[in-house]
């Protein structure tokens, strides 16, 4: 039984108070979904970690080869294709950056109040994520299409054929949609966790009642 179903079931009773009915059973069905939630956000975790590592060492590499492009005497628009890379590197990082919400409270107890709460801090965090979403997105966006720009140069700078920018327009084309069906997705689940705030904060006051 999910949460949406326990709450049902919970409402329907009407022998006896909500908080006398089912609190083991509804103490699981808040770790089950603890659990559920924390496997989304540490994946959302890795994903933000690796991307702003890469940016941050992509930036410093992009602005690494603007000096040795000068050195070499390579075409000036070498130099300019990594000096916008760079900026957009560092642009990509510092949206990402912004984009962090700040954790959840994690000191709680195990009385089935606090597993109430432990779900609405988590439920706080994700609809925190939520409205940072297009800082993500942006963040993310341009450190991989700046990624394109940037092989292309090296490549165009190096000789190495089959580097003409053009052959990475399909690459873009799934980026972008990639991106845009993220953005669907989480707009989406954005009244479904405002919906689920509502509800935990229903069951909170009538178990701080009941006391």
């Amino acid at each position: 039984m999910d949460f949406d179903q326990m709450l049902e079931t919970w409402r329907a009773q009407k022998t006896a108070p909500p908080y006398d009915v089912n609190r083991e059973a509804l103490r699981q069905v808040f770790q089950t979904e603890h659990a559920r939630i924390r496997r989304e956000l540490r994946i959302r975790r890795w994903v933000l970690g690796f991307l702003w590592i890469l940016g941050t060492g992509m930036a410093v590499w992009a602005a690494f080869w603007i000096a040795i492009t000068i050195t070499n005497g390579w075409p000036v628009i070498y130099a300019i294709s990594a000096g916008v890379s760079s900026v957009m590197f560092a642009f990509g990082v510092w949206a990402l950056w912004v984009s962090r919400a700040r954790e959840p409270e994690r000191d709680f107890g195990n009385t089935l109040e606090e597993e109430v709460r432990r779900s609405l801090a988590l439920v706080d965090y994700q609809l925190s994520n939520a409205r940072r979403l297009v800082m993500f997105i942006l963040g993310a966006a341009s450190i991989s299409v700046t990624s394109m720009l940037f092989f292309w140069t090296l490549n165009r700078s190096q000789g190495i054929p089959d580097s003409s920018f053009p052959g990475y327009g399909w690459s873009m084309v799934g980026l972008a949609a990639w991106f845009g069906w993220a953005f669907y997705k989480t707009r989406n689940a954005t009244p479904k966790l405002e919906l689920r705030q509502r509800q935990l904060r229903e069951v909170l006051a009538a178990l701080d009642a009941s006391e």
